[in-house]
């Protein structure tokens, strides 16, 4: 094919993330000839996976539960067996300053959780009780019913304590946002599914998912175009789309477009054809920066996540969150190398030897005899600057959903639902479907 040459196919999907490839694998396994495009060099989005001597190591650590419906899903239909979704058994420990506490994946460890009150106990296990079986889209649409999650916590009785020593550094490592300024109805999803399973691993990294999904999609007749970007969608009079043109000047024509670009990428691609809901697409995002190290000996034993628990002290960069990821996935019962991710929420201006300066303070406040400066050796600080939007009240009753004002266009991302990969990979499915109907 030569450089201008163009291409036909079905439906072109704008990026590999997991809301793209659960589109383009949905589409071509119904048959349509599907043509991926990506700008990095392999698919996932910020759900990647280097590796280290034979050991996943993530970009970055994202929560993936265990009970969200349509990520479990998908793993199915892309082939990845169950037991390769590996669950935190030992849920999250706390650090409160003082000592740990831990709640493990059981949803009877609150009881005897010690890093609450009784009264703070109690009230949990009411709230979890309200909403563990409640439909996830009901719970979702109760976005309105508190200004935020920490208002309706307050709201809910929970004490100071409560909030600053397990809410905020739990659900901030979710929300990727310490503020607890997400809307209620996106906390209550989050708590109920985190009450219906553990948080889960795959057994090769994270990017495992985005790989076995690629590979599905081209055992399908699907095909990628990894390391190039679509400059603008084609239109012609107003009328649908005639297809994109990528940057190296090539035209692919396409029936239907999926847009499942990021959020920033996706609004400048959208807004030349479709401005009423590129403006719709949200901006506010939240960041993350991830140092990753490889250990000569293990830092800690179990399937759990260390979380920051003490009030903030002015000290920056803060780590807020550190998990010792090959004691979950299955490369960790053999011989080798111990890969760490520690996460730190919100802009730093620190640079990459500071980010993993501080967390050596924070493993030395955490395990003073943990000989960390002679056994780690760091893989490096990936930072996120967008990392998902910021769910804040209103936000999500104010996105542009699947459809948009093309007849031939359709959105998928997390831009479209909720930030979570679950978020991601159902709208991709919602994609599909609406392009199955606009083909017939």
């Amino acid at each position: 094919m030569t450089h201008r040459e163009e291409l036909s196919v079905d439906v072109v999907v704008v990026g590999a993330g997991l809301a793209g490839l659960a589109a383009a694998y949905r589409l071509a396994r119904s048959g349509r000839s599907v043509r991926v495009i990506e700008g990095e060099s392999s698919p996932g989005g910020r759900a990647r996976t280097e590796w280290f001597h034979g050991r996943p190591v993530d970009l970055g650590f994202q929560v993936c539960f265990s009970a969200y419906p349509s990520l479990r899903k998908f793993a199915r239909e892309v082939g990845i067996p169950a037991g390769d979704l590996r669950p935190f058994s030992g849920g999250a420990a706390f650090f409160d300053g003082f000592g740990w506490s831990q709640l493990t994946a059981s949803p009877r460890s609150v009881v005897g959780f010690s890093g609450l009150e009784a009264a703070d106990r109690a009230r949990l296990v009411r709230l979890v009780a309200e909403i563990r079986f409640v439909p996830a889209a009901r719970l979702l649409a109760r976005d309105e019913i508190a200004p935020s999650t920490e208002a309706f916590l307050r709201g809910r009785g929970f004490s100071e304590y409560a909030i600053e020593g397990f809410f905020r550094p739990l659900f901030g490592a979710i929300f990727l946002d310490r503020s607890l300024s997400a809307d209620p109805g996106y906390f209550q999803f989050l708590l109920a599914m985190l009450a219906r399973g553990p948080a889960v691993l795959p057994s090769d990294g994270l990017g495992m998912v985005a790989d076995w999904a690629a590979g599905a999609i081209r055992q399908e007749g699907g095909h990628f175009e990894f390391g190039n970007r679509v400059s603008s969608l084609v239109r012609g009079n107003e009328g649908p789309l005639e297809g994109v043109r990528l940057e190296d000047g090539r035209m692919i024509r396409a029936r239907a477009v999926v847009l499942a670009a990021d959020a920033r990428a996706a609004r400048k691609l959208l807004s030349p054809v479709d401005p009423e809901n590129a403006v719709r697409i949200p901006t506010d995002g939240a960041s993350v920066t991830s140092a990753r190290f490889a250990l000569d000996h293990s830092l800690y034993r179990g399937r759990l996540i260390l979380l920051n628990g003490e009030r903030d002290d002015g000290v920056e960069p803060r780590i807020d969150s550190l998990c010792q990821t090959t004691n979950v996935n299955r490369h960790g019962a053999v011989g080798g190398p111990h890969i760490v991710i520690a996460t730190s929420i919100g802009d730093s201006d620190a640079t990459a030897a500071g980010i993993e300066d501080a967390v050596e303070r924070q493993v030395h406040r955490w395990y003073p005899e943990f000989p960390w400066a002679r056994v780690a050796h760091p893989l490096g600080v990936v930072r996120h600057p967008f990392a998902q939007f910021r769910a804040v009240a209103g936000v999500r009753r104010g996105l542009p959903g699947a459809r948009t004002n093309v007849t031939n266009l359709v959105l998928a991302g997390e831009f479209t639902t909720h930030p979570s990969l679950e978020g991601a990979v159902s709208s991709g499915m919602t994609a599909a479907e609406s392009v199955h109907r606009q083909l017939g």
